[in-house]
């Protein structure tokens, strides 16, 4: 019976040690995953920040001013009704068959 003890203990110190190991790869999995998650959380935040001040840029450089002027955004927008008016015209008449 000593040498079924004795094999009963070696086994399941080795079933502890495996438990250890195994727990200390997956902690260190862990952390490996949640560094790798900050680093990705830190640049989308730089993007968003940078899309931000594009954002702003845009708004002080051509927002603002095509506010100021509406005859010039009104003529603006004629002209590019004009150009689609055009181009969907011409698309329609080349599937039509006239003759």
């Amino acid at each position: 019976m000593d040498s079924v003890n004795d094999v009963a203990t070696i086994i399941g110190m080795v079933r502890d040690v495996v438990l250890l190991l195994l727990l200390v790869v997956a902690l260190i999995g862990a952390l490996v995953i949640l560094r790798k998650g900050v680093s990705l959380i830190n640049t989308v935040k730089r993007t968003v920040d940078q899309a931000e001040q594009i954002a702003d840029t845009l708004s002080r450089r051509v927002v603002q001013p095509a506010a100021s002027n509406p005859r010039l955004m009104r003529a603006m927008g004629r002209a590019v009704g004009f150009l689609i008016g055009l181009f969907t015209n011409r698309r329609k008449s080349e599937g039509e068959n006239d003759g």
